[in-house]
């Protein structure tokens, strides 16, 4: 079956001009990966049929959900401590991908997040600011999918700059928030990864 590929953190793979998806935002901590709002996201795309192997979609975090996992240990230290940065791997596939998701499922702990574990997002947050201005230079080429769940907490300013700039804001309602992800983020991205 041909189906969209996914490419997890510190896997390398061609993106294709405008065929790429980046799904930014919180990540879960190692115990709760199985069930994360990527894992929805990414099972979605792979069972749409419109979407081929020409597109990819790309998930930050270890496709085994575990960080140890991906750790590289070859003896030698200089290229081991590059091969197992973070940052940089994040930095190279947000610039690659044409489409970019941030989904804020923010909380502050466990209690309130309910179906998301706590976790307030502070990466998520710079990284969103440094890409929004990106997509600003170039609106025409980039595509920017925005969203959080209908409670998700300290994400005023998230929504204050998407209605600023004009940014479809996409939400979950609180009774809805064991989907993980609302159908709206779903089809934005299916409808970006078609048109282009």
């Amino acid at each position: 079956m041909d189906r969209i590929r996914v490419l997890y953190s510190r896997d390398h793979a061609t993106v294709y001009s405008g065929l790429g998806v980046f799904l930014a935002g919180p990540t879960p901590p190692e115990s709760k990966m199985d069930n994360s709002w990527r894992r929805e996201f990414i099972n979605r795309l792979q069972s749409d049929q419109s979407l081929n192997s020409s597109m990819i979609v790309v998930a930050p975090e270890p496709e085994q959900k575990s960080w140890k996992s991906i750790i590289v240990n070859t003896g030698n230290p200089s290229r081991d401590k590059i091969a197992n940065k973070q940052i940089p791997w994040e930095l190279q596939y947000l610039s690659l991908c044409d489409i970019t998701v941030f989904w804020f499922a923010c909380y502050w702990d466990d209690e309130s997040g309910g179906e998301f574990p706590g976790n307030i997002g502070p990466t998520s947050r710079l990284e969103f600011g440094y890409f929004l201005q990106e997509y600003l230079k170039e609106p025409g080429k980039k595509t920017f999918i925005v969203g959080a769940p209908e409670d998700a907490q300290s994400i005023e300013w998230v929504k204050e700059i998407c209605k600023r700039h004009n940014l479809v804001w996409h939400t979950l309602p609180k009774k809805e928030k064991y989907k993980l992800i609302p159908d709206s983020l779903v089809n934005a991205v299916k409808e970006a990864l078609l048109k282009n």
